[in-house]
Formats: structure tokens, sequence, C-alpha cells
């Protein structure tokens, strides 16, 4: 029997060849996806770590960015704390069709998309506008992703707060807040000669309008001051040595003299438009006398002090959604006018606080140090909250303990039981300044001063969100492509 040896066709070798061809070009195949899923991974992970470290490492720039000059995304106001404001711009810039590129290019995300969202750690998502319940989530969130990497990191959100505060608030009610609140012309500290001096001259460019002039001195026991002051026509009003009680310091010019301070009130009858000279001197006092002289247009301190006061209860009624408790006290009148009167006990009721705020009038002493134990005291009774606060608002100095140690052994008293106490002088001379400044440093607090109501808000405005604590949040960034 013959036996015919294997053999090879042509055929048979091209197919061959062709199968391990095919074979290794799948297998090229398959290594460079698998390869490329891993560097695509490798490059999500690592921008999706420096852009969490960007956000929250960098303010950005520039520091106060918004959607049309934003150079440099960054959300931090302090290290790890992130700022409401900023980060809201970011939401409105990835949820833009017409920003959206533009953020992931200020990002440096190449190909990448991202998905923002951020959370409490309980998962509650976290509002960023109130109004509209806006969510803080932005960018392109429905992820079908080939490759993707997700972080999360923890932060503080600058203005989710915890609203928990127990405030007392504390108006001074003395007979200065009669006088007129806008600051026209000031000279801060100085000291009186026996000669008149012209210590500063000032021009009413407005329409007219009443007006007053104020010098204050360092000795609230005393009335051994003067002003006088001479109109651009060359009309001289104020009080002679011969008749320094005078009340009638002119036409149209009334004339109050106080412990410490000399008050001249014009009508707009007086108005003219120029330049006023300031006069002043001391009559009568052998020692040191230092001074602030002053010129103010309406309205009347108590008047703008009472209308800060409404919007700031109001702010704290909204903000807090009726949380956060108010205490609300002013200087007694009644009885010498040395002692305090408090006119709501704590309360989240707005229209009260407000109704009551409406009722205060301007007259009597200044009773600080008083009222600062009793406020102490009475938050150590009845306040509810976490935290415990005293607001100051003052135009002078102490009228009623004339010990030179008066208010700062009250405001140790008082920061015993009260975890701060912040304090604004309102048309403040030196004098009082200091006292306030003393305050508030015991009270481990800052001062803050306002020369007119819109100054006034903005330091109570400052006060209560400098007060307010910061919350724990998820911020979870999510690169794809």
């Amino acid at each position: 029997m013959r036996y015919k040896k294997a053999q090879i066709s042509g055929l048979d070798l091209i197919l061959a060849i062709m199968l391990f061809s095919t074979a290794i070009i799948l297998f090229s195949i398959l290594w460079e996806v698998v390869q490329y899923n891993v560097k695509t991974s490798t490059d999500a992970n690592v921008i999706a770590i420096q852009v969490a470290n960007r956000l929250l490492d960098s303010p950005g720039y520039p520091l106060n960015w918004n959607a049309t000059n934003v150079q440099l995304i960054g959300l931090s106001s302090d290290r790890g704390v992130m700022d409401q404001e900023k980060l809201q711009n970011l939401i409105n810039l990835l949820n833009n069709p017409a920003t959206y590129d533009q953020a992931r290019t200020l990002l440096g995300l190449g190909p990448y998309q991202i998905c923002v969202n951020m959370t409490y750690p309980d998962g509650t998502p976290v509002i960023i506008n109130n109004q509209t319940n806006q969510t803080a989530v932005g960018g392109n969130c429905n992820i079908s992703a080939t490759s993707s990497s997700s972080i999360t990191r923890t932060a503080l959100y600058g203005e989710v707060v915890v609203h928990n505060n127990s405030i007392t608030f504390i108006l001074d009610s003395s007979g200065s807040m009669n006088w007129y609140s806008t600051s026209l012309g000031y000279t801060p500290g100085g000291n009186l000669t026996s000669s008149w001096v012209n210590t500063f001259n000032v021009t009413f460019n407005s329409t007219s309008s009443n007006f007053d002039f104020v010098m204050e001195t360092n000795d609230s026991g005393s009335s051994n001051s003067r002003i006088n002051v001479t109109s651009p026509s060359g009309i001289k009003y104020g009080c002679r040595d011969g008749n320094p009680g005078c009340t009638n310091c002119g036409t149209g010019c009334t004339a109050t003299h106080y412990s410490g301070a000399d008050y001249l009130n014009f009508t707009s009858s007086r108005w003219e438009n120029g330049t006023w000279r300031v006069y002043v001197k001391k009559y009568n006092h052998p020692g040191t006398l230092s001074y602030d002289a002053m010129a103010q247009t309406p309205p009347v301190r108590i008047d703008a002090a009472k209308n800060a006061t409404k919007n700031f209860i109001n702010l704290i009624h909204g903000t807090s959604s009726s949380k956060d408790e108010i205490a609300l006290y002013r200087f007694n009148p009644v009885g010498g006018g040395c002692n305090s009167l408090r006119l709501s006990n704590f309360t989240q009721d707005n229209n009260t606080l407000i109704g009551n705020v409406s009722t205060i009038t301007a007259n009597g002493a200044t009773p600080i140090a008083q009222t600062l134990k009793d406020a102490a005291d009475n938050s150590l009774k009845w306040a509810t909250k976490k935290h415990t606060m005293m607001i100051l608002v003052s135009d002078g100095s102490e009228t009623c303990n004339m010990s030179t140690t008066a208010v700062s052994d009250a405001a140790l008293y008082a920061i015993n039981y009260v975890e701060k106490i912040c304090t604004v002088g309102f048309a403040q001379g030196t004098a009082g300044e200091d006292q306030l400044r003393t305050v508030a440093r015991i009270g481990k607090c800052q001062y803050y001063s306002a020369r007119n109501q819109a100054q006034l808000a903005q330091a109570l405005t400052q006060i209560y969100f400098g007060n307010l604590e910061k919350q724990n949040v998820w911020l979870t960034i999510v690169v794809w492509k």
C-alpha cells in the first residue's frame, strides 16, 4: 500500500497567514483599547484632583471674579472655606450653554466634561439661592462615560449657616440722638485753647436743608466748651463768653449745652451755599480738654438708627427663617435717665420687635455700663440659643457712671455671660469711640464706625454674618468623556 506525503497547498498557506494576521491585528486593537482606557482613566483621576484642588485652595482671579471678568476660577475665601457668591457664579457658568465651554477651558479639562454637586454629609442638597431653590449642581451631569473619575472633598461653605443665635440689641436713645446723622465735615481729636480757633470749614452744596454743628469733649462732666460758626456771607452764630449758656445763637439758630458737648441747630432758612467756618475754644477750664467737631445734615440720628435697626431685624428674620431670637434694649429716660429699659425679651416675633423700635424716642443720659450689665444678666437667664451676643449702637460716651473704668468693668462682667459684644459708633466722637473700642476688644468682637444710615446698616450686616457658624459640606466633582 502506498501512502501520500502531507502537503500544504498555496491556498491553505494564504488562509493560515490571513488568520494569523487577523489575530495579531485584533490583539493589537484590544491592547490599544486596554491601554487607552488605562491612560484615560489615569488622566481623569489626575484632572479631577487638579480641579478639586484649584477650586478649594484658590480664590480665583480677580478676587471678586464673576462671569464677565473671570480669568481663573477658584471658590475659596480661606483655605478649605468656600465663598457663596463664587460658588453660585461657578454653577451659573456651568449651567449656561453659552459659558459652559469657557468654564471647562478655565478649569483645564481638555476633552473632558464635568459635573459638580454639593451636598450636606447626609446627602441633602445645598440650596444656593433661597428665592429660586437653586441647588449647587452644575455642568454636564448626564454622564454616559467610557472613562470617568469622581472625587469628593469636604469643605466649609462660607454662607451655609447654622442659625442658632440669641442676640441682644442695645440702641442708644440719649438726647444727642436728636442730632443729625449725615456727616459733612469732621475734625477728630485735638485740644481746645482759651482762644477761638478755626478748626475746620465745610461747604454745603446741596439744596436748602436743616443742619447742625456739634462739638464733643472728653470731659462729659463739664460744660466748658464753646463752638461758633460763620456763614459764607459773614453772619456769626454762637454764644458770647458773657452769655455762655444762651439758647438763641442767632436768627434761625438754637444752641443747646450738654455735659461734654455743645450743639448749634439751624433751620433751612439759614442755609447758605458756600463755605461755613467753624471755630472752637474752651471757657474757664483749667485742664486739657480734647474735642471732636462735626457738621451734619438730616436725618435725625434716632430716626436713621431706628430705620437701620428695623432693616436689621428684617434681615435676621428672613435669613434665619425666624430661628434666631432678639432681645431689644434702650436707655431708660425715666428717673434721671441712668438705667436700662428692656423693650422686648428674646423673641422671634418680627412684628413685635419692629413695633417696639418704632416707640423709641431720644432723650436722657447715656448709661452704657449699667445697660451692659443688665443685658448680660438677662441673656444669662432667658437666652435659649447656642450662641449669645450683644450689639451696642451708641453715638456718645458714658454720662452716668463717671468712673474711668466703669464701661470696661461692665464689659468684663458681661463677657462672662455672652460670647461676643460688638459695638458700633454712630456719628461718634473720639472719647466715645475709645470706650466702644474697649468694649468690643473685651467682648471678643470688633468696633465699627458709621457716619450715616447706610454705613450703620452695613456695619450691622457685617456683625451678623461674621457671627454665623459655617457647616461642613461635600463637594463632588466628576470628570468624564
